[in-house]
């Protein structure tokens, strides 16, 4: 399990390190929410977590989909006590290396399919920049 998650570590490290995406291209056709996101976005592999804390001050594990310096979405199993202008709290943590990120976050949007609950999030008064970002996932 520890080198499966160090494999999705490095495969996130991979696509984090280039600069050159086509993803705002391909996106700009897509009519989800999330493909108005002005900054570039750096999809990570399945089974990186990272933490919310609600409005309800409830802590949940959710998975990370993409992440840009601007905002990120996640993604979980089931439904949520969420919606749009909420303030939650998105945390990151590289376990081998102690770092830690914790940024106030605004949800722009939540998709519910019924299955799934996707939340799209805009970063409050901070961005991430590529070196915050490998230091997650290094």
């Amino acid at each position: 399990m520890a080198k499966e998650v160090k494999t999705h570590q490095n495969d996130a490290i991979g696509m984090l390190r280039s600069t050159e995406r086509e993803a705002d291209d391909s996106m700009s056709q897509d009519s989800h929410p999330e493909a108005r996101r002005g900054a570039t976005r750096h999809h990570v592999p399945l089974g990186i977590s990272v933490s919310v804390t609600l409005p309800t001050k409830q802590s949940l594990f959710v998975n990370l989909r993409d992440i840009s310096k601007t905002g990120a979405c996640v993604v979980r199993q089931g439904t949520l006590d969420i919606k749009e202008d909420d303030t939650i709290i998105f945390e990151a943590r590289n376990y081998d290396s102690g770092s830690t990120i914790s940024i106030r976050s605004k949800v722009i949007w939540v998709r519910d399919t019924g299955f799934n609950t996707y939340l799209g999030l805009s970063f409050i008064s901070t961005t991430l920049t590529p070196k915050s970002m490998l230091k997650l996932f290094s």
